[in-house]
Parts: structure tokens; sequence; C-alpha cells
């Protein structure tokens, strides 16, 4: 099976194996319990960016590889479980946004910003304390990969 095309929990249990690992070992190397990488292998939920940073590390592949198969699955599943978005929804996400940026409490704080500023801390805060910190992890990595490539 080619490799972009495999689940992110699939290529993690075919890496473990090809490399004579148990879940035991992989878990005590991201400090966490033997279940929940299980619980990564089987799909059941989604590893954290430093976790699928320390994967790399320990399997000597790029952290890029983890991180594209990680988001293509999550993307896949959000599309999967949730109907097609329609130009109404789209309209209330605008509306919403809108009204985010322009309440009087905010007009201060997202004046210096760009659009794109505006619409990151949006959409940052509309998320729960994990997503958010899974966002700030994955920033983390890209900036720490291009500090990395530009020593070389």
């Amino acid at each position: 099976m080619e490799k972009d095309k495999r689940p992110l929990n699939q290529y993690l249990k075919e890496l473990r194996k090809s490399c004579g690992y148990s879940q035991e070992f992989v878990a005590s190397h991201l400090n966490i319990t033997r279940q929940t990488y299980s619980h990564y292998e089987t799909g059941r939920i989604s590893p954290p960016v430093n976790s699928l940073y320390n994967l790399a590390r320990l399997y000597g592949v790029p952290a890029e590889e983890f991180l594209e198969l990680a988001v293509t699955y999550n993307i896949s599943m959000d599309f999967a479980t949730q109907p097609p978005v329609s130009d109404s929804a789209v309209s209330e996400d605008l509306s919403g946004f809108l009204d985010y940026i322009n309440a009087p409490e905010n007009i201060r704080k997202f004046k210096p910003l760009d659009r794109k500023e505006r619409m990151i801390l949006y959409y940052y805060q509309q998320l729960d304390a994990r997503d958010q910190q899974d966002i700030l992890s994955f920033m983390k990595v890209k900036c720490q990969n291009r500090s990395h490539d530009r020593k070389r």
C-alpha cells in the first residue's frame, strides 16, 4: 500500500512492527500508557503533535510525514461526519467572524492586525483547549524545522 494512501494509525503500526518495537516500548518513549498508544494504532484517538514529532525522531522519518497523514486523516474524518456546508452556513460563519472583530471590546485589540491575523485569532478562539494546544504544538514544530533547515 502506498504511504500517502494509508491512514496514520496503520502507518504507526507498520513502522512499529518493522522496527521490532512493542507498543509498551513506543509508549514509554512517548511517556504515555500502552493503552493510549494502542488507541493511536487503532485510530480511536489521534496523537497530539508533540507525540508525532517524538515518533518521527524515534523512527527516523520526517515529522512532516506524520503531520500530513494526521491532518489528512482528521480532515477526511471531519468531512465524513459533517453534512455538506451550505451557502447559508458560510454566510453565518462570515457573519460570526465580522460580529466578533467589530464588537466594541475587540476593535482596539484587532486594529493593528491584518485580515489573516484576525482570522487566525478568531478561529483559534473557537477551538477547545486540546485543539488549541495541537495548533500551538504544530506551529512550534514548523518553526523548529524551519530553523533546522536554515542551519543546513
